[in-house]
């Protein structure tokens, strides 16, 4: 069988759990700094969870490098759909201090780069999957094919990616 038959072949949802951790943690969050802990799978799709494990961050308001970790908490990510299913990411990310006086933040968050943004919830990847739809359609159809493709974003969703 040709190279490109065997890269190109579609490989069921069901084949894709029983990988393994690490490979299906290839397939989703290629290049980024995160471990995948769990997956399951419910009515809406898929709940994947993950825990960031790069290197600290540098604070955003003095750019100094973090170095002492006051807590952590989970984040809800909204995911590009896999095999026609809603993908949920469970995303355990640390808070750090900053320890520079001058500095008018005293805790920040960190972000994983390629997967989120602050205040965002839905992945980097998400995001341009719904621009691309919003400058294509605008609003209440964008939010029809969206939803044909199992995205989640409503028309003011939408709008509000093109400014």
């Amino acid at each position: 069988m040709p190279r490109s038959e065997v890269a190109c072949r579609n490989v069921p949802l069901r084949d894709i759990l029983h990988m393994g951790v690490e490979s299906l943690a290839d397939v989703l969050f290629s290049g980024v700094d995160v471990r995948l802990t769990r997956v399951t799978e419910v009515a809406e799709g898929l709940v994947v969870g993950a825990v960031a494990c790069g290197p600290p961050p540098r604070c955003p308001g003095c750019n100094a490098r973090a170095s002492r970790v006051h807590s952590s908490c989970e984040r809800g990510l909204a995911g590009l759909p896999v095999d026609g299913r809603s993908l949920t990411v469970r995303l355990q990310v640390r808070r750090f201090f900053c320890d520079r006086d001058r500095c008018s933040r005293r805790t920040f968050v960190e972000q994983v780069a390629q997967l989120s943004e602050r205040y965002r919830r839905s992945s980097l990847g998400l995001k341009q999957w719904q621009h691309a739809v919003a400058v294509e359609l605008g609003g209440r159809p964008g939010q029809r094919l969206c939803r044909r493709l199992r995205l989640r974003a409503g028309r003011t969703r939408l709008l509000g990616l093109l400014t």
